[in-house]
């Protein structure tokens, strides 16, 4: 897999107007060095670990070595941008930036996005608890009602959880502040990303006073999302499609899995 470099800009808090102008970005836009098409693709400044996240000062993840097999047979290349998420969600609709990583498919989030088929992977959400807590869970969602769940705001956790209207949820903007509010006893519970939750509790030297509960969730398919306000929009779709059909029919896709412990099959 050959190394791209590649140009991080920070935008966190810019208005839709100053991003768009700062950036320089546009469906016209092409790299200078090999005449491709840049896309704009949003990341956060924290990650998405193992899908993308920063080491050594260059991203990494499955998702970017997808990214990095469609650069290598296309004639597009990626710029991130680091944005939270539901800012995210807003520009990609506006046309203003152009690919969301690691986006669930529901019917509300397809009038607003091109999702590109089939999708690359899957990804699983757990519940985290402190360590003594009694929380029983065999996979039955009622079984939470008397319990504050804690989410990440703007996030989908799979259709049956995000329906569950009956459940006491509390988004939040990160998978930090989640932690936290577990840590001091704001929720009960908080559901997450078991790579990315673990890997926090490590650096903040707490993985002894949480515990994961099984079974997981949920195990939801991921995307790549495409804004639909680009006049190319289908083009980019059908192209990264049939690209991602090819690698997911390799051996190298199945070694990807290997490493990113991401096979739950």
């Amino acid at each position: 897999m050959i190394i791209i470099f590649r140009k991080l800009i920070f935008l966190l808090y810019l208005s839709p107007f100053l991003i768009f102008a700062n950036t320089g970005m546009n469906s016209d836009t092409f790299s200078p060095d090999n005449g491709k098409v840049i896309l704009t693709v949003a990341i956060e400044e924290i990650g998405y670990f193992p899908y993308n996240y920063e080491e050594n000062g260059e991203i990494k993840g499955f998702t970017i070595d997808i990214l990095d097999y469609i650069e290598e047979n296309s004639n597009y290349d990626f710029e991130f941008i680091i944005l939270p998420w539901p800012r995210t969600l807003f520009l990609v609709e506006q046309g203003e930036v152009d690919l969301i990583l690691t986006l669930f498919k529901n019917k509300k989030r397809e009038k607003i996005y091109n999702f590109i088929e089939p999708s690359y992977g899957y990804e699983v959400n757990q519940l985290f608890t402190l360590i003594d807590s009694k929380l029983e869970f065999s996979g039955q969602l009622p079984q939470l009602i008397s319990y504050s769940i804690g989410t990440k705001r703007e996030y989908s956790y799979g259709e049956t959880f995000d329906r569950a209207s009956y459940l006491t949820k509390l988004p939040v903007l990160t998978e930090e502040v989640l932690l936290k509010l577990l840590l001091s006893e704001r929720i009960d519970v908080a559901i997450t990303n078991p790579y990315i939750f673990d890997r926090l509790s490590i650096k903040h030297q707490v993985s002894n006073e949480i515990k994961a509960i099984w079974p997981y969730i949920d195990k939801t398919p991921v995307y790549l999302g495409l804004t639909k306000n680009r006049s190319d929009s289908l083009e980019i779709k059908q192209t990264f499609g049939q690209l991602i059909e090819q690698f997911k029919a390799s051996n190298d896709y199945q070694e990807l899995l290997d490493k990113y412990h991401l096979n739950f099959e």
